[in-house]
């Protein structure tokens, strides 16, 4: 039995017994464009897809016959890897053979010693095909003691139970055979995906570890302010907004308290300071009684302003009137100079005609007439140039004083918005919502855009709860798209700690009749003490309460004895019981 072993190649290897000769088979079989190194690029060749060239290089081929010498390569004494035969006509592997012919286009053969040429060197498919149709073992012998052709090597190495493969896994540097690579995947590798047992993603074992214990959001963890409650990681934030041991600020704090504790010692601190609290809330509202006190005198004034800067423009805009007239007759004064111009230069003209016809003498009188004229015209042209540049300056101060005013306008807007903001905030407990444009905004509703509208806010008393409405004109819930929605929201107010928690006051709503029947749609509710819409406000705004079936869309817009949309504009009430709260 011949054996010939192909390793992989090395530069250091120094194997070179006969029968054991390094060779890369990419140096022996593998061909590129520009490196023929003198053979003719019709003479390479390589086995194919299926040949030993394209094997990896650290199997051994072992040979079931021991081989005849014409299969051997007068170089390296191996096997001939890519047959290429010479014209003295012994057999060569490829790399053998440009090898021998790499400083030169000829050599000798160190057979017979007989030159050889590049040229006449080819590829000998015949022997090619003798030695692929030996039959070998596989290369994975003795586990695996199938014989087979050379040329069914490939084949069979795909099915070989026995042949050294890489773990398909990512990252995982395993080599084993192929009958055990189905369990080592499955069982062993520590690169194989598994579910989180938490969350159920997809990892890889050795991320496992730092999966839970860094991002996964439902491995429970404790809080990290150590209020020893256990939760999952994607519940830290919801918790965050609760936890007694957090650090947060007194809710006076924009009223000058600057208490900053644990979320438990700042609610007992709320409760114990009431009246260093109220104390602050009252100096806060002197300074905005003040602050309104003072943009009311300043709108005084501003309007004053504005009546002078109106006056201005008035005498400005009749200054520009009478400029422009001006201007007109100036032009009119200026075409009117160039005639007299011109007759000036004709009568010039004349005269020194008359001149040299008459003498001197006879037409003395009348130059001294016509340059009296000209001087009365040249005092006429000045005037009018010294009305153009007053022109000039009454065109800039009209410019400033139009910026003054813009800039007054501007001002008296913003204070006219204030004004109002301020003058529609209710502290009787009441609101009359008005509602503006309501089949435009029913429809923006119905398709998504806008679906709610949120009334201002006002209050039970200068002291009291916070409370504002939402209405969905395309409905809500069980209303949507048949109904008109009512809701109230209690909202945090500036007082919430002086209250009486939770809130108890009936609510009422109604949707006003605006016909002279006054046929009113009134709804009233007692608030329910358990539930969490009328606990104190810990955010903004509670969960909104009230009717998602208030009124049906027919009965608000086609009822029989009523009017409750007019001029596309709906009005509601919302009235809250006041008469059991005390004033502070």
């Amino acid at each position: 039995m011949k054996q010939i072993h192909i390793p992989r190649h090395s530069p250091k290897s120094d194997d070179t017994s006969p029968l054991n000769k390094t060779r890369s088979a990419a140096e022996d079989g593998m061909a590129t464009e520009g490196e023929d190194e003198g053979l003719p690029q019709q003479h390479w060749g390589v086995f194919g897809s299926e040949d030993l060239d394209s094997r990896p290089l650290s199997h051994t081929l072992r040979f079931v016959e021991t081989l005849e010498a014409q299969y051997l390569c007068p170089c390296c004494s191996g096997v001939v890897i890519n047959p290429h035969q010479a014209s003295c006509g012994h057999i060569f592997c490829l790399r053998c053979i440009r090898a021998l012919l790499e400083n030169g286009l000829s050599a000798k053969c160190p057979k017979d010693h007989a030159f050889i040429k590049s040229n006449e060197v080819f590829q000998d498919n015949c022997c090619k095909r003798e030695i692929q149709n030996l039959d070998i073992y596989c290369t994975n012998y003795p586990a695996c003691a199938y014989t087979f052709p050379l040329c069914h090597l490939q084949e069979h190495l795909k099915t070989c139970q026995f042949e050294i493969i890489k773990c398909p896994n990512q990252d995982c540097p395993e080599t084993l055979p192929c009958a055990e690579l189905e369990d080592h995947t499955k069982n062993h590798c520590l690169h194989r995906l598994e579910p989180c047992p938490h969350c159920h993603q997809q990892l890889t074992l050795t991320h496992m570890k730092d999966h839970e214990n860094t991002v996964c959001p439902e491995v429970k963890v404790p809080c990290p302010n150590k209020c020893t409650q256990m939760m999952q990681r994607h519940m830290l934030k919801e918790h965050f907004s609760q936890c007694p041991e957090l650090e947060t600020d007194c809710v006076y704090k924009k009223y000058g308290c600057s208490v900053r504790e644990k979320r438990a010692k700042v609610l007992v601190h709320e409760d114990a300071a009431l009246n260093e609290h109220l104390l602050l809330v009252l100096e806060n509202n002197t300074k905005l009684e003040k602050q309104i006190h003072s943009l009311q005198q300043g709108m005084s004034v501003g309007q004053e302003q504005l009546q002078d800067q109106r006056s201005a423009v008035s005498s400005l805009e009749r200054a520009v009137q009478q400029v422009t007239k001006d201007d007109l007759v100036l032009s009119s004064v200026q075409r009117s100079l160039e005639d007299q111009r011109g007759r000036v230069s004709n009568i010039q003209l004349q005269l020194k005609q008359l001149s040299l016809a008459f003498g001197q003498d006879s037409t003395h009188t009348e130059l001294a007439q016509l340059r009296g004229s000209l001087g009365t015209l040249s005092q006429q042209v000045s005037v009018i140039e010294g009305l153009k540049e007053q022109l000039g300056v009454l065109e800039d101060r009209y410019l400033q004083h139009s910026r003054l005013l813009d800039i007054h306008v501007d001002q008296l807007q913003r204070n006219e918005e204030r004004f109002q903001e301020l003058e529609s905030t209710s502290y009787t407990g009441k609101l009359i919502w008005k509602i503006r444009d309501y089949q435009k905004r029913k429809e923006a509703a119905s398709r998504g855009h806008a679906p709610v509208m949120l009334s201002s806010a006002f209050y039970t008393g200068r002291s009291g709860y916070k409370l504002s409405a939402r209405a969905y004109l395309s409905g809500d819930g069980a209303g949507r798209g048949t109904h008109l929605s009512l809701y109230v929201v209690l909202m945090r107010g500036d007082f919430d700690s002086l209250l009486p928690w939770p809130f108890r006051q009936t609510i009422s709503l109604s949707l006003l009749d605006q016909s002279p029947a006054r046929n009113h749609v009134s709804e009233s509710f007692l608030p329910d003490p358990a539930s969490s819409s009328f606990a104190r406000p810990v955010s903004d705004t509670n969960v909104a309460s009230g009717f998602p079936r208030f009124v049906s869309h027919g009965n608000l817009e086609a009822p029989k004895n009523a009017a409750y949309v007019k001029d596309d504009t709906l009005f509601i009430k919302i009235r809250v019981d006041t008469s059991s709260l005390e004033d502070l």
